[in-house]
């Protein structure tokens, strides 16, 4: 019983630093082209994935670095919605825009 203790201490702990390191870009909706037509249009962000970089998992699954830096760029900016013009293992780019609510 007592082996245990630390091991579920360090699990515990490693947890909470990945779940702390991980970006949350919860409040950005991923759109279809129609669905943002009545919104501002803020700008087409593209950027490459970091081929050393690991996965970076997310709530809604895992993304590559490339799309973490979009989804970044974009909160960053202030959009409230993003369409996906491509989103691959090596680079993904998106329209940001600003939506009424």
């Amino acid at each position: 019983m007592q082996l245990g203790r630390p091991i579920t201490w360090i699990f515990f702990c490693a947890l909470a630093l990945l779940t702390a390191c991980t970006p949350h870009f919860s409040s950005l909706v991923v759109a279809e082209p129609d669905m943002v037509q009545d919104c501002q249009y803020l700008d087409t962000i593209s950027d490459f994935s970091d081929p050393g970089k690991s996965l970076f998992p997310n709530k809604y699954g895992r993304y590559y670095d490339g799309e973490r830096k979009v989804l970044e760029r974009a909160y960053n900016m202030g959009a409230t919605h993003i369409v996906w013009q491509y989103n691959y293992a090596i680079g993904s780019s998106a329209s940001a825009y600003r939506c009424p609510e």
